[in-house]
């Protein structure tokens, strides 16, 4: 699923980003691992990359809309490379994660996306820094962010405190969130925001509440 042979070298159209549009990224995460839009998104990777095009991708993906699916695919990715044994997914992935964070309007999610990848390298017995710093050398626009997480502490790289877990469907491996872990973290950084922040991130907070079940 490298889809280096399905699709042509070129610049990157409009119509290449309909897999990063459409419906709602939530929805997206939760689908079947893996799904026809996985493939979809493998191969404008993959021409990004063959083209040299990651800087074009990168000028036409919106906060609210390809951003969010990127990264819901680096999710994703990080659970079908451990079904597969398939570090090229892992690094896909990653990179997709690195794009979203560059046009993301929430930092937290951006690092929430990568605890996933971080463990997955470990259980494909590869060194997770060199994976980041990898990734890091390809896209420097986003080294910051990347290296960033590779400095950080154990315990703010860990699974489960990121609001994460490990298990299973019937297809296989996959990673799923903890609704509870995960709202402990959005109090806890929504109550240090400062005032004006908390008044402007309400509505997103409602809505992330709202949608896993706590209203």
């Amino acid at each position: 699923m490298t889809g280096n042979e399905r699709c042509p070298s070129g610049r990157i159209e409009l119509a290449d980003l309909v897999c990063l549009t459409g419906e709602s990224s939530i929805h997206y995460t939760d689908q079947t691992i893996p799904h026809e839009r996985d493939l979809a998104i493998v191969e404008l990777l993959g021409k990004a990359r063959r083209g040299g095009g990651l800087e074009q991708l990168l000028d036409l993906i919106r906060p609210e809309v390809e951003a969010e699916t990127l990264r819901a695919f680096g999710f994703r990715m990080a659970a079908l490379a451990v079904r597969r044994t398939d570090p090229d997914l892992l690094r896909l992935g990653l990179l997709a994660v690195a794009l979203a964070s560059l046009r993301s309007m929430d930092r937290r999610d951006d690092l929430g996306a990568l605890a996933p990848l971080w463990r997955t390298a470990s259980l494909l017995r590869l060194d997770p820094s060199h994976e980041f710093t990898a990734a890091a050398a390809e896209l420097p626009a986003a080294a910051e962010f990347l290296l960033g997480w590779v400095d950080r502490t154990p315990d703010l790289q860990d699974l489960v405190e990121m609001g994460f877990r490990e298990s299973a469907d019937e297809d296989g491996f996959r990673y799923v969130r903890d609704a509870t872990v995960r709202r402990r973290i959005l109090e806890e950084d929504y109550a240090r925001r400062p005032r004006i922040i908390r008044l402007l991130s309400a509505r997103q907070r409602r809505r992330w509440l709202r949608e896993n079940g706590f209203d």
